[in-house]
């Protein structure tokens, strides 16, 4: 009896701990940090064509703001390479930007910012690294992913 109660302890230990990386989250790591960046994907495996879900989630749960400055509109960027390292999208490349000087403030009464995109075009089969990036001067922050197209 008191075996299938360990097991049953280490299989819901193990559930929760690895459940959040399967989701294609970097939850693990964040709980660790109290200031960073974290990349999330809506799934790990996607059928050929079927669209990803890009979200980079930028918080700081420390009780001090953290300002972030920026030169133009843009916040965020997201990049996907393949297994080569072959840039096969950059979601700034055709887009313009606004002149301008911004600041973000994260701190506790506004611990988290959240960017989020959609990549619809299709994928070759293969794995994927994705990065998210916050493109913040002097704070710029990325974190990736990886994802497989079968």
């Amino acid at each position: 009896m008191k075996m299938i109660i360990l097991i049953i302890i280490i299989a819901v230990f193990l559930v929760l701990v690895f459940w959040p990386i399967k989701c294609g989250t970097t939850t693990l790591e964040e709980g660790k940090m109290n200031y960073g960046i974290s990349i999330y994907l809506d799934k790990l495996s996607y059928t050929l064509g079927e669209p990803i879900k890009i979200v980079i989630k930028v918080f700081n749960y420390t009780e001090e703001e953290v300002v972030f400055y920026f030169n133009t509109s843009q916040r965020y960027d997201f990049i996907i390479a393949d297994e080569e390292g072959n840039e096969i999208w950059r979601w700034s490349k055709d887009k313009m930007f606004a002149m301008a000087l911004e600041e973000e403030i994260l701190g506790p009464n506004n611990p988290e910012i959240i960017y989020t995109v959609e990549y619809k075009d299709k994928l070759n089969f293969g794995n994927y690294k994705i990065t998210g990036i916050l493109v913040a001067q002097g704070r710029a922050m990325s974190g990736s992913i990886t994802a497989e197209v079968k």
